[in-house]
């Protein structure tokens, strides 16, 4: 110690998230370390655990926050995947955050970034927004539940249904400026899922997940569930069954209102491609899109959905704004 100075406490990484999360208190370990409002990892360049050279890729040199406080007390914690050994720190904040029962939301900080921005900037390091900015314009509206991994159907080539697991983090609705996000995992991405962060078309905040997820649905999807039917999705396409036989969509075909198509995509610059179609160009309809056989993702990013050939469905794009999905090492990237 030099002069009457006093040297910071050395704690354990488990002391310091500990007393964060439970306490807000500010705290420092070798490389997780605490303010008021902020608990980051910093990993120095010669990192060499236990004295030797790390096996592959490692967070060495870097930082990245784990956890900011917000406004009103709640937790912010950031979702991207990280590289060791904040890996490691950011799930022993999880853990914590879960056995302390706090109100928390588990979103990627790059995620924020491309909410914040309107898309130009998907990664938080490059985005410059400071943590009191961030305390000031995020809110979390429906908390996270925690880390949970559900069991989902689905349909072979063969057409035999299996089952797979999916893990999620934490589904959960934030606020970002003026704008509601929901905060999930998509059952229908391959592998556990695919994080994806959606903008909700509302101006109020949703009361339960629940709510928020019917806020993605068109009416039509809506009205098409109440009625019992059996409504498939893959990603930001819904696929409601219907009665129309294809004798009559061939009908509309040859009079020209209608176009036949196979291996036909969705939206512009789209990835969902559909086996078969029926596309309408004019009349009534006009907009309107039928489909069966296979629908896949041109990417592979999502588990193909098998609509069969006995029926043919509308297809319908759901009701949401910006949406980012994460790729690679945590990056948001458009769907």
């Amino acid at each position: 110690m030099a002069g009457n100075r006093l040297v910071p406490t050395m704690q354990t990484h488990k002391q310091v998230i500990e007393n964060f999360v439970r306490e807000g208190k500010a705290g420092m370990g070798t490389y997780v370390k605490a303010t008021d409002d902020l608990l980051y990892s910093r990993v120095p360049a010669g990192y060499r655990p236990w004295g030797q050279e790390p096996w592959g890729e490692t967070a060495r040199g870097q930082e990245a926050p784990l956890a900011v406080r917000l406004k009103d007390g709640s937790l912010l914690a950031n979702g991207a995947r990280l590289l060791d050994p904040m890996h490691n720190h950011q799930w022993d904040v999880l853990k914590t955050l879960e056995q302390n029962h706090s109100r928390f939301g588990v979103v990627p900080f790059h995620s924020v970034a491309a909410a914040w921005t309107d898309g130009a900037i998907d990664d938080w390091n490059r985005a410059s927004i400071s943590i009191s900015a961030l305390k000031e314009e995020v809110a979390i509206a429906v908390p996270s539940g925690g880390e949970r991994w559900r069991e989902v159907t689905y349909k072979d080539e063969d057409g035999d249904e299996n089952t797979r697991s999916i893990h999620s983090l934490g589904d959960s609705v934030v606020r970002v400026k003026d704008r509601f996000y929901l905060s999930a995992v998509d059952e229908t991405g391959v592998g556990s899922g695919m994080y994806f962060l959606a903008e909700l078309v509302t101006d109020r905040a949703p009361k339960t997940l629940e709510d928020a997820v019917n806020f993605l649905k068109p009416g039509v999807v809506r009205e098409a569930e109440a009625q019992g039917a059996n409504v498939l999705r893959q990603g930001e396409w819904f696929a409601i069954p219907t009665y129309y036989r294809t004798s009559e969509l061939m009908r509309d075909v040859e009079r020209g209102i209608a176009v036949y198509g196979e291996r036909h995509v969705l939206g512009k610059d789209g990835h969902h491609e559909l086996e078969e179609a029926v596309i309408y160009k004019a009349g009534p309809r006009k907009g309107e899109v039928y489909a069966r056989g296979v629908l896949r993702h041109t990417k592979d990013e999502h588990v193909d959905l098998r609509l069969g050939t006995a029926r043919w469905y509308l297809i319908v794009h759901n009701v949401a704004g910006a949406a980012y999905t994460l790729s690679g090492k945590g990056t948001a990237q458009f769907d």
